[in-house]
C-alpha cells in the first residue's frame, strides 16, 4: 500500500486491538485519545474513519500532490477533534467530528465508497415542500447516526427507537426512513415527505 495509514488519525499508525481504535493507545496523547481509548463507540468511529482515509490514500486517484492536501487537512481536523476537551460534552462533541468527517470523505471521494463499511452514503433525497435536496450519510460504526446536509448545514442525528424503518433524530431535526422513501422534519418544525434519487 502506498499511502494507507501514513497518518493514523493522530499517531503514527500501529497495530490496533480488535476493539481499540486506529492509534496505539500505550502512546495516546491528551484527554481526547485517551478517552478514544476508553470508548468502544468513539474507537469503532476512529477506525471507520481510518479504513475511509485508507481507501482514498491507496486508491487508483491518488496522486503525490493530492496526498499532500489530504494529509495537511486531516491533520488540521485532528488538531480541531482533539479541540473537543474544551466543550460541556466531549463525547458528543468527538462523536460528531468523526461522523461529519466521514461524511466529508464518503461526498469528496469516490474510493472511500469502492467497498462496504460501518458507513453508507451519501443518498440524495429529493422533498417537495423543501427547495433543497439533501444529503444523507448513515454510520453504523458505535452508536448509529446519521449525517443529514443541505446548503451550508449539517446535522449529525442520533438513531432512536421507532416503530418501523429506522429514525434519527437530534431533538430537533428528524429524519425517518422507511424503505427509499423518508419523513424529514425540518429545523422550522416542518415535516416533509422525501424519495431517495439513487445510491448516490
Amino acid at each position: 500500500m502506498k499511502y494507507a495509514m501514513f497518518l493514523a488519525l493522530g499517531l503514527l499508525a500501529s497495530p490496533a486491538m480488535a476493539q481499540g481504535p486506529s492509534f496505539d493507545c500505550g502512546q495516546a496523547e491528551g484527554a481526547v485519545e485517551e478517552l478514544i481509548c476508553t470508548s468502544p463507540e468513539l474507537s469503532a468511529l476512529d477506525r471507520e474513519l481510518t479504513r475511509l482515509f485508507d481507501l482514498v490514500a491507496d486508491g487508483p486517484n491518488m496522486t503525490d500532490t493530492l496526498f499532500k492536501g489530504i494529509q495537511a487537512y486531516q491533520r488540521g481536523w485532528i488538531k480541531g477533534r482533539d479541540d473537543c476537551w474544551k466543550t460541556t460534552d466531549v463525547t458528543a462533541c468527538v462523536q460528531q467530528a468523526y461522523a461529519t468527517r466521514i461524511a466529508q470523505l464518503r461526498a469528496a471521494h469516490a474510493d472511500a465508497r469502492a467497498h462496504p463499511g460501518d458507513s453508507l452514503g451519501p443518498f440524495p433525497y429529493t422533498c417537495p415542500g423543501f427547495n433543497d435536496v439533501i444529503s444523507v450519510t448513515f454510520i453504523n460504526a458505535g452508536d448509529p447516526m446519521a449525517v443529514v446536509q443541505w446548503q451550508d448545514v449539517t446535522k449529525v442525528l442520533s438513531q432512536s427507537a421507532a416503530a418501523s424503518g429506522a429514525r434519527y433524530s437530534d431533538g430537533q431535526v428528524t429524519f425517518w426512513t422507511k424503505g427509499d422513501s423518508a419523513q424529514f422534519t425540518t429545523p422550522t418544525g416542518k415535516t416533509v415527505t422525501c424519495q431517495q434519487d439513487d445510491m448516490g
